[in-house]
């Protein structure tokens, strides 16, 4: 099974929102240079990664590109997409956390909400390649300008006007207000009128304008859901204990169990299909000892860098 995650990285350099058909989307948010004070460090801008369920719908970007870098056709890229986000579904399900490298984790919480918990590990934005993490010096106090309060002392302030001059000044003033604020008055009441029409225009084309959204969320069980109309006679193994199964996929369909087993045997693996629990788990073979497993393992992904599979004991 192919390791989508890959691609989806790569894309997620160039554009802003990733597909996961059937699962949801990637969503890559500017964030600008900042600084942490507790740590003393700034930081350059970058892209926040996030995840949005409702983005589910399949655009062909993540195909398109999985099919091409590949040299695969679009209906092959679909069934690995298909299949890669099938797994990811039911190990969530199972209670597992699943991580994908340099991207984030996914999990369920006590609710069975599914959560998703981004990786700070790479810096999704072009425009700052090569910038790093910046060290702050500490800024320090200096101690007599800390220690040595200021004294201000008080003087007597001579008097610039006689009282008979504060009177005469007292006096003046009323009237020159008033002459100054009369024109002052009748322009503002001018402009407020204008001000408060167009403010009644403006709020009545914004209310025009409102539209409610209502997003619709899907259940994780439907949003994974896949099931091919090939109907096809499938011999499933019983689990044996004391034996280690590399295990290249698991599904809740035996259908899509059945055809990455027969992409197997193309291979020249001895697969088969066990049940594991509520699921059809598709082995690419099984071992008695965990140190065969272990090195069938790395002669897999030596093989073929791409695959994506794990060890399973019974």
């Amino acid at each position: 099974m192919l390791d989508v995650s890959k691609y989806i990285k790569e894309l997620l350099f160039i554009h802003d929102c990733v597909i996961l058909p059937g699962f949801g989307g990637f969503v890559a948010n500017y964030k600008p240079a900042n600084i942490d004070d507790n740590l003393n460090v700034g930081f350059p801008p970058s892209k926040a990664i996030g995840f949005n369920r409702n983005l589910s719908k399949n655009d062909g970007l993540l195909i398109n590109r999985l099919a091409e870098s590949e040299n695969l056709s679009y209906s092959e890229a679909e069934k690995s997409v298909q299949f890669f986000t099938e797994d990811i579904g039911v190990r969530i399900q199972r209670g597992e956390r699943v991580n994908l490298a340099q991207l984030g984790c996914f999990y369920n919480d006590r609710r069975h909400n599914l959560l998703f918990e981004p990786s700070k590990e790479l810096n999704y934005l072009a425009d700052a390649f090569g910038l790093e993490q910046l060290e702050l010096p500490k800024l320090s106090v200096l101690g007599a300008e800390k220690n040595n309060p200021v004294v201000i002392s008080q003087t007597k302030v001579r008097s610039l006007f006689t009282a008979k001059r504060l009177w005469y000044a007292a006096a003046t003033i009323p009237f020159v207000l008033t002459i100054a604020l009369l024109p002052m008055n009748s322009e503002r009441s001018f402009l407020g009128n204008e001000a408060s029409m167009g403010m009644m225009e403006s709020k009545k084309e914004i209310t025009e304008k409102i539209v409610q959204l209502k997003p619709v969320i899907s259940p994780l069980e439907e949003l994974v859901a896949f099931e091919p109309k090939i109907k096809l006679d499938t011999e499933v193994n019983l689990v044996q204990e004391g034996k280690f199964y590399l295990i290249s996929g698991s599904f809740t369909s035996i259908q899509n169990a059945e055809i990455l087993k027969q992409e197997l045997v193309s291979k020249s693996y001895p697969a088969l299909i066990i049940k594991n629990k509520n699921l059809y788990s598709v082995a690419i073979n099984q071992f008695e000892k965990r140190a065969d497993a272990d090195s069938f393992k790395k002669k897999v992904i030596g093989k073929n860098p791409k695959a994506f599979c794990w060890v399973l004991k019974k």
